[in-house]
């Protein structure tokens, strides 16, 4: 197992729950706090440069607003299911307990990829999260919060892909 360390946990030895504990204190918090406000800042760069970047942020506004609905989705999926029964699992190992995990992985993952599809065509679209030279202070913000959003989302899907997914499909 690679040696993924965060100045909270060491992955080497952290349980699926000190995992779990660390996506939610760090991945899933973030979402929550930044995705309402990156909707009203790509709501406002639409509005106000639309006569220079309308054709861009038109797919920008649409893209994130699909990226925003996955999130939603991601965050209740495993905040509401799959990581109780991880959870639950790792107190009380059962086949029947691993097979429920690991169907929900398999419905989590589904919705990773989706997210990470529209991330890519996010970067695509803006040209790397590049500000046109009519962009504004609150264009480069909007797009500095997406590039971290991006950023976000890679750590936080790697720690459940190559850490604790990995394990539990390991079993």
């Amino acid at each position: 197992m690679q040696n993924i360390s965060r100045k909270d946990v060491d992955f080497e030895v952290a349980t699926n729950a000190d995992i779990i504990n660390h996506i939610l204190k760090n991945h899933h918090a973030f979402l929550k706090k930044e995705l309402p406000e990156i909707e009203e800042l790509v709501f406002t760069i639409f509005k106000v440069h639309f006569m220079d970047s309308g054709d861009i942020l038109e797919k920008v506004h649409r893209l994130f607003n699909h990226l925003k609905t996955e999130f939603e989705a991601h965050i209740i999926k495993e905040e509401r299911v799959l990581f109780h029964i991880v959870k639950e699992y790792e107190n009380n190992p059962s086949r029947e307990l691993l097979e429920s995990v690991l169907e929900g992985i398999s419905r989590v993952e589904e919705n990773n990829i989706e997210i990470e599809n529209i991330l890519k065509e996010l970067r695509k679209v803006t040209d790397g999260y590049t500000v046109p030279p009519t962009g504004c202070p609150t264009y480069e913000k909007t797009y500095a919060k997406l590039n971290e959003i991006e950023r976000n989302t890679i750590s936080h899907f790697k720690l459940e892909r190559d850490l604790m997914f990995r394990r539990l499909a390991d079993i």
